[in-house]
């Protein structure tokens, strides 16, 4: 007859296949929750992406419409000297003088500002400049603004309905003028083509 002992029997511990199974549950656990991690924080990532450039998308949008809406009719000077229109636009690149220059320090400055925006690669770049009538060195300050762009066109809508894609039009007349209206569409890569129209007289 075999006895056994109770503290032999306690002692026993796990076997080798026993410890193999948990270590196996656990790894496949563990991989399971790194899975599920990783996942959370690409998805995090990608909407913090996305949110930070339909923000830039916005303010871009938000600044172009500051300008446009400001622009007023007076004519400027080259640095050759030439006289030019108030308004010189093209399918890619726009340049005018808009009222509403904010001056928190008062400085002695005007209150209007020249400006341009400009297509650049696949770049939509702001430039603006510390006088309206620039002069041979007056240098402008750039800002790029949107970018990852595929393309970018902008139009010009005349007092008769008309759409150009130059500004001023081929046309006597229209050279100190403001169109009725501008057009801007923004192919981006993320949202596609955005569309804006600014509507200057009615």
């Amino acid at each position: 007859m075999t006895v056994v002992n109770a503290n032999t029997r306690s002692a026993r511990g796990y076997t080798l296949i026993e410890v193999l199974i948990a270590v196996t549950v656990f790894g496949v656990l563990a991989a399971s929750a790194y899975v599920a991690l990783d996942g959370l924080s690409r998805a995090a990532l990608e909407h913090r992406q996305r949110s930070d450039e339909l923000a830039a998308l916005q303010l871009t949008i938000a600044r172009f419409d500051a300008d446009v809406r400001q622009l007023i009719t007076r004519p400027v000077r080259g640095f050759d000297g030439r006289r030019q229109p108030a308004l010189t636009g093209g399918r890619q690149s726009l340049t005018g003088t808009r009222a509403g220059w904010a001056n928190p320090s008062d400085l002695p400055r005007s209150h209007l500002q020249r400006f341009s925006w400009r297509f650049e690669g696949d770049e939509f770049v702001r430039m603006d400049w510390p006088v309206t009538d620039a002069a041979a060195g007056t240098r402008a300050w750039t800002e790029g603004m949107l970018d990852d762009l595929q393309q970018l066109g902008l139009r010009y809508r005349d007092a008769a309905g008309a759409w150009h894609e130059q500004w001023p039009p081929p046309r006597a007349g229209e050279a100190q003028s403001l169109p009725a209206a501008i057009e801007l569409v923004i192919d981006t890569r993320r949202f596609g083509a955005v569309r804006r129209l600014l509507v200057l007289s009615r």
